[in-house]
């Protein structure tokens, strides 16, 4: 996966811009989704817990040290 544009394109999602999620795989829209807490709107038909296994350890590792200190969306 390629982190720096899913960070990116996960910060545009947790202002509410979608528009370049159409294009991604399953497993980048899921990791997408996870970091912005969009999961709702981005992902509604997994759950979070299969998300969290679909993108698997070196995903969420990432994510965790990229995204730990960041709030949800509040909308």
């Amino acid at each position: 996966m390629d982190y720096e544009k899913l960070d990116q394109i996960a910060r545009e999602a947790w202002h509410g811009d979608y528009t370049r999620v159409g294009t991604l795989s399953i497993g980048e829209l899921l990791y997408v989704a996870l970091a912005s807490g969009r999961m709702r709107e981005l992902a509604p038909d997994y759950s979070i817990p299969y998300a969290v296994d679909r993108i698997g350890p070196e995903a969420m590792a990432h994510m965790l040290t990229m995204w730990r200190s960041d709030c949800q969306p509040r909308d």
